[in-house]
């Protein structure tokens, strides 16, 4: 659940806030470091700041757009994915054994200035 809520807000952040795909980007990645700081798996980065500079979750800016549209405002469209790995403590029947990919993308529309 924090890493598909963190995707989410780091998707309404981006369509929000960003003025453009780089921008996007390096807020994506931000907003989900920051936010998926208590998950298993979290690793800080190197960069400094660390923990708005993970490694693990991955996360990705998958699309960026703003376009403006008829009434003259800009919409903007972020589509972020983020994945991270994962291992139970113990091994559970019926489960595959070794590490899982946890993913979670989310698309967010606003049309800014309003």
């Amino acid at each position: 659940m924090t890493i598909e809520s963190a995707v989410r807000n780091a998707a309404e952040y981006v369509a929000t806030n960003s003025a453009n795909a780089t921008a996007g980007a390096t807020d994506a990645r931000r907003v989900v470091c920051l936010e998926s700081m208590t998950a298993p798996g979290f690793t800080a980065g190197t960069v400094i700041p660390v923990k708005e500079n993970c490694t693990a979750p991955a996360v990705s800016l998958v699309t960026f757009s703003l376009v403006t549209i008829a009434a003259g405002d800009p919409m903007g469209t972020a589509h972020v994915r983020a994945t991270l790995p994962f291992d139970t403590l113990f091994p559970y029947p019926f489960l595959p054994n070794g590490g899982w990919t946890l993913s979670a993308d989310a698309t967010y529309s606003v049309l800014r200035g309003r």
